[in-house]
């Protein structure tokens, strides 16, 4: 019995699904052959719903739909009307356009419609001029009008207060998209839509980036990193920390997130620091051999840093990210960062007293008599504070009217420097006012090859004046034999002829810089004066007793008579 029954029950099944089954076909294949005539659901035809609707429907609401059609676009301020004129908009709703288009379904396929839009467009049905279109959209108010607020991306800056990069937010302004308005309002007339809303269609101007760009907060999170990290200089004893503001300043970032450097604003924070710890072309303080402190004039010795350089390091450095403490990129170094750049190893040269000192660690190694250059040519060595460019054996030095054969070079600046002039035979005193050099320090041979022995390219040159050094001694050892000379005359007398012309051989046997040194010229000038006088009154006496002696004879010889 209970086997009957599911028997039974599975029969009742079977016969139960076979009418579904029957009555969907059924349904399914009426359907088919409604569509065949009718549109799909969910179909418009310009814009124009056609659901389920017949051709004759259609073209009804298809006419209504047309007549007096225009396109407003509106906004929140106000609305602007495109002119169907304008644009040569022409709409024919006619039933054989209708109904080429309904018979391009497959009535077989409606079941598909039930979930998916069918939009049928036909120029036939609604046409316009593309191009006057465009023109109309350039001539409304809206587009024609200065946006008062600019459309921006979301970008990011430096907060002060923050003390880090932050996201700013996009702004959505009222400049509107040109193109998108164009394409949309020629997709409405299509549609046949009355109306454009161009705040709830988004036709204004879109920010392409906004506060939520996973790209832009993985931007950020770089920039902080970067700026996170410490530069700090040191030099010598001072350090120097570069702030966080400043780091900031160097970087930037484009939208795409790729991080670059502010080079400008590198070089300026670099130009900075130059006037700080740049020393080159600054003078410079000297305790000199004379127990005098001088300022020796700027020259080309000094620390100098290398502006691209330092940049290029600065670079390196915020691309590694690291904590960096460091001295700057130098184009020119010194001795050293404490006390007096050019350290306790140097060359001095004072011009007033013609005479070089070499110190080296803080002690003076040597000294010597020097010639510098000529004042009275005006090739004169100039002061300053500079650096050996090189040192050279064996040179020949060239100039405008001169070439000269050296031994020992040690060029400092523009031509000048230090080496020997063997052609000299004497050196210091005042040699250089009247004959002096044509600007280089010239030294005895031997002193020459001492020096060129400590020295090296860098070595520094410490060259000045100092009033109250002049050194008068070569001049004055030369000028005592000739002083002792006339001073040996004495009382011009006949028998001074030879002691005069003594003195004056001497005298004019002198270099024109000793003369000035021989203090008794004057004795020797008077002397010369009064010699022909003496020589001459000597003969008149002597011929006054020749005569005064004959006469006396003649008388004699007259009384014996």
């Amino acid at each position: 019995m209970l086997e009957k029954m599911k028997v039974w029950n599975w029969k009742k099944i079977g016969i139960i699904s076979g009418i579904a089954a029957l009555v969907l076909a059924v349904i399914y294949v009426g359907f088919s052959i409604f569509f065949q005539s009718h549109f799909f659901f969910r179909s418009t035809v310009n814009g124009v719903s056609a659901s389920a609707a017949s051709v004759d429907t259609v073209v009804e609401r298809l006419d209504e739909a047309t007549e007096g059609y225009e396109l407003t676009i509106v906004e929140e301020d106000g609305e602007e009307t495109i002119d169907p004129e304008s644009i040569d908009l022409v709409t024919t709703a006619d039933a054989d356009t209708v109904e080429a288009l309904v018979k391009k379904q497959n009535g077989f396929a409606w079941v598909k419609y039930l979930f998916t839009d069918k939009d049928y467009e036909s120029e036939r049905i609604v046409s316009f001029d593309e191009e006057k279109l465009a023109a109309e959209i350039q001539n409304l108010e809206l587009v024609k009008r200065e946006a008062t607020t600019e459309t921006q991306n979301a970008s990011f800056e430096y907060s002060d207060s923050a003390k880090k990069f932050v996201i700013v937010d996009e702004v959505y302004g009222d400049n509107v998209d040109v193109d998108q308005l164009t394409k949309k309002a020629s997709e409405a007339i299509m549609s046949l839509e009355p109306s454009l809303d161009v705040a709830k269609d988004k036709l204004y101007v879109q920010p392409t980036v906004t506060a939520d760009s996973e790209e832009l907060k993985d931007t950020v999170d770089s920039l902080n990193d970067k700026i996170g990290m410490s530069i700090t200089y040191t030099v010598g004893d001072a350090t120097e920390k570069v702030d966080t503001e400043t780091i900031a300043s160097w970087i930037v970032a484009d939208e795409k997130g790729d991080v670059s450097y502010d080079e400008s604003a590198m070089r300026e924070f670099v130009k900075t620091m130059e006037s700080t710890y740049n020393t080159v072309g600054k003078s410079k303080s000297l305790a000199t051999s004379y127990g005098t402190t001088v300022t020796v004039a700027a020259g080309n010795y000094g620390w100098k840093i290398d502006e691209d350089g330092e940049i290029a390091q600065l670079k390196e450095d915020l691309e590694a990210g690291k904590d960096v403490s460091r001295d700057f990129v130098y184009a020119q170094k010194a001795a050293s960062r404490s006390g007096n750049d050019y350290g306790n190893s140097y060359v001095e040269v004072n011009i007033t007293a013609q005479h070089v000192y070499l110190y080296v660690d803080g002690s003076c190694v040597f000294d010597t008599d020097c010639v510098t250059g000529n004042v009275a040519h005006n090739t004169i060595t100039h002061c300053g504070a500079y650096a050996i460019a090189y040192c050279e054996k064996d040179a020949t030095l060239r100039g405008a009217n001169y070439t000269s054969e050296v031994s020992y070079w040690m060029p400092f600046h523009n031509g000048e420097g230090l080496h020997d002039a063997s052609w000299r035979s004497r050196f210091g005193g005042t040699i250089y006012k009247t004959s002096g050099s044509h600007g280089c320090v010239n030294l005895p041979t031997s002193a020459a090859k001492t020096i060129f022995s400590y020295v090296s390219a860098g070595f520094p040159v410490l060259v000045y004046e100092l009033p109250g050094t002049e050194n008068t001694k070569p001049e004055t050892d030369l000028a005592q034999p000739v002083i002792d000379a006339i001073n040996a005359i004495g009382e011009v007398t006949t028998a001074s002829g030879d002691a005069i012309t003594a003195a004056r051989a001497a005298y004019e046997a002198l270099p024109a810089d000793a003369k000035p040194y021989v203090t008794n010229l004057g004795t020797l000038e008077a002397a010369e004066a009064a010699f022909p006088g003496v020589v001459n009154q000597a003969a008149i006496d002597q011929a006054a007793a020749e005569a005064a002696a004959a006469e006396a004879s003649i008388q004699s010889e007259g009384a014996t008579e």
